[in-house]
C-alpha cells in the first residue's frame, strides 16, 4: 500500500459522518479521498484535527483513478503551535487553502519542489510569533512553481504590467502597478521570508497588495476564484 506525505487542500463534510478530502500528495500530486467514521462514532480512527486546511500528514492510501480512494491510516506528519490556535495565522491559513485549491485545480501535477516549498514556508510561518506581510510573500512565490512569477525587467522600470507579468517603461495597461505601490511590490519580492518584518505596511497597503495579486492570479489562471475569506482580512489586519 503506498505511503507518503500530504498536504490537505480542501476537506468537505459528506453525509453524517464521512468527510471527502482533497490532499497534494508528495509522490503523486493533488488526490481526492472519502474518509468515513470521522464524525457521530465513539472511536473514530481518524480525528478530525487532521484534515484542518493546509495540514501535514503521513497517509496510507488506495486510490483509484476513475473514483475518490481511501486513506487507511494517517497520522500528522509535523505539529503545529500556533496557526490553527492564532486567530490572525488562522485566519491566513484557511485564506491560502483556498488559494492553494485554486491553484492546484489548474492540473499542476506532481512537484516535489512546490510542495516542499509550501511545507517548509507553513512550518516556518508556525515558529514565528508575527508575520503580517506572510501571504503576500506566499503568493509571490507560489507564482514561481505555476509560471508566471513577476519579471522585473529593467531596475529602473515604474510600472509592473499584471496582465504580461513583467516590468515596463511606460504604463502599458490599466491592470499596472505604479508609484509607492509599485516600490513596495518590488521590495517584497526581493526580500525573504525572515527579513518580511522590515517591511512595514499600513491595513489600507496591505490589503492594496492582496487586491493587486488576486487580480494577477485570475488574469494568469483561468480556473482561479476570489477567496471567500478576503474580507475577513480587512477586519483582522486592524
Amino acid at each position: 500500500m503506498p505511503n507518503s506525505r500530504a498536504l490537505v487542500v480542501k476537506s468537505i463534510k459528506n453525509g453524517e459522518s464521512s468527510l471527502i478530502v482533497s490532499c497534494y500528495l508528495e509522490d503523486i500530486g493533488l488526490k481526492s479521498f472519502i474518509i468515513k467514521g470521522v464524525f457521530g462514532v465513539k472511536k473514530s480512527k481518524f480525528s478530525n484535527a487532521l484534515f484542518f486546511p493546509l495540514n501535514l500528514i503521513n497517509i496510507n492510501y488506495v486510490h483509484n483513478n476513475k473514483s475518490l480512494g481511501y486513506i487507511k491510516d494517517a497520522k500528522s506528519e509535523v505539529f503545529y503551535e500556533s496557526i490553527y490556535t492564532d486567530v490572525q495565522k488562522s485566519s491566513v491559513i484557511i485564506f491560502l487553502s483556498e488559494v492553494v485549491n485554486s491553484v492546484l485545480k489548474e492540473d499542476i501535477g506532481q512537484n516535489k519542489s512546490l510542495f516542499n516549498f509550501m511545507t517548509n514556508s507553513l512550518s516556518w510561518y508556525d515558529k514565528i510569533d508575527t508575520c503580517n506581510n506572510f501571504h503576500i510573500k506566499f503568493m509571490i512565490e507560489l507564482s514561481r512553481f505555476i509560471g508566471f512569477y513577476p519579471n522585473i525587467n529593467k531596475q529602473e522600470d515604474n510600472f509592473f504590467c499584471l496582465i504580461s507579468g513583467t516590468t515596463t517603461s511606460i504604463e502599458s495597461s490599466e491592470k499596472s502597478i505604479s508609484g509607492q505601490d509599485f516600490r513596495i511590490f518590488k521590495q517584497i519580492l526581493g526580500t525573504k521570508f525572515e527579513d518580511l518584518y522590515m517591511i512595514e505596511l499600513s491595513n489600507e497597503l496591505r490589503i492594496k497588495m492582496l487586491n493587486y495579486l488576486i487580480d494577477y492570479y485570475s488574469l494568469h489562471l483561468q480556473l482561479f476564484k476570489t477567496p471567500k475569506s478576503i474580507d475577513v482580512f480587512a477586519k483582522i489586519f486592524k
